[in-house]
């Protein structure tokens, strides 16, 4: 932290903060603003055009055992011939779904996706902030970006970007191992968006849905996308979504200030950071979400996995995934030992008193896959 400058009101979240206390080893929901100084931040990984894909490695699977979706992860050389992940002509990173493959009579087949994971971790003092032109989407598709612990789930998820089939805004949620962490009702006034849930333990998650429009889906596209950026330090976590026309000057530059930008859009702490896209399971295949959006597009998620068609806007197009950081933040390999579990200092970056000492790792999860809650 820099102490030679002035403090400033650090903007009310959009999900309720999540801040140290003096007297547990944990976070807890705050119900006030927050104030916080201002940083210096520098750039500690850079991924964008040619090198977004040397900051990652190809989490190759057969099968979807841990969210059950119709989908195939590919290995990176597979990934590559299949044209999977490519970097446009304009510099645009693409990571897509196989929409070219018809297997129509084959009820149980599992499209051809991607799960990418970063090979280095961020941790506490860091900002991220991801640029992008099109998040994936239409009937059965479940894309996100999100953080999780090494150890999941008793060390948290954090979803940035999340939610399936032709949902038109975005929502936020964190997941926790603990038995006994909830988001108080309080809350709700320092925040922009809606809580829908707010049991965080692991299986509900605390829920905040976003009241922007054109933060997800097709309008997001249709509006040139935006700009997601996710805060960690001593107040907390927090998140922000800028539509591009009215996104901060600076948050695009090597020296962003998010002291000075508007309301975010929610927190937690230290995570593993994750990009996906995955096909109907245990999120968009379940009965009653499709039917809010599909059911006039098909009887049920399995039955649209068979044809090519359906996954034409299952893509990211990412113009650039970058990380920040202050003296305070550290960068390890993602499977370094310093991703402890074990520290017990009062600084330490649980969420309602259960441990997750690791650091964040930058996750590109990309299919037809629903993700684990």
């Amino acid at each position: 932290m820099d102490k030679n400058k002035a403090a400033s009101s650090f903007p009310l979240p959009l999900a309720a903060m999540i801040q140290p206390t003096a007297f547990t080893l944990g976070y807890v929901f705050t119900t006030f603003a927050m104030t916080t100084l201002a940083q210096t931040y520098t750039i500690s990984q850079n991924l964008s055009g040619s090198n977004f894909f040397e900051g990652f490695k190809y989490n190759e699977s057969a099968i979807d055992y841990s969210n059950y979706g119709n989908v195939h992860f590919l290995s990176e050389a597979d990934a590559v011939a299949a044209n999977l992940t490519y970097v446009d002509s304009e510099g645009h990173v693409i990571i897509k779904v196989d929409n070219s493959t018809n297997a129509v009579g084959d009820e149980s087949y599992g499209r051809n996706s991607v799960y990418l994971e970063s090979t280095t971790t961020m941790t506490y003092g860091s900002l991220l902030v991801f640029d992008a032109n099109h998040i994936p989407y239409g009937c059965s598709v479940w894309p996100s970006l999100f953080t999780q612990g090494q150890n999941w789930p008793a060390q948290g998820e954090l979803d940035i970007i999340e939610n399936v089939n032709l949902a038109t805004v975005n929502q936020y949620s964190l997941h926790v191992g603990s038995t006994a962490c909830n988001q108080p009702t309080s809350a709700t006034s320092n925040q922009t968006g809606s809580t829908t849930s707010s049991n965080c333990t692991v299986n509900t998650g605390c829920v905040v849905v976003e009241n922007q429009p054109n933060t997800f889906g097709a309008g997001f596209a249709n509006n040139g996308g935006g700009v997601y950026a996710v805060l960690w330090d001593e107040s907390g976590i927090a998140f922000w979504f800028f539509n591009r026309s009215v996104a901060p000057a600076d948050v695009s530059s090597s020296s962003p200030d998010p002291s000075s930008w508007t309301t975010p859009s929610g927190d937690f702490g230290p995570q593993i950071i994750t990009l996906y896209i995955d096909i109907c399971g245990a999120f968009a295949g379940d009965t009653t979400v499709f039917d809010e959006t599909c059911s006039s597009v098909a009887p049920n998620c399995t039955s649209l996995v068979q044809t090519a068609s359906n996954y034409d806007d299952a893509y990211w197009e990412i113009n650039y995934l970058r990380v920040f950081s202050t003296g305070n933040a550290t960068t390890t390999s993602s499977g370094s030992s310093s991703a402890s579990a074990t520290s017990t200092s009062s600084s330490s970056n649980d969420a309602c008193a259960v441990t997750i000492h690791i650091a964040l790792l930058a996750t590109v999860f990309l299919g037809i896959l629903t993700m684990t809650l």
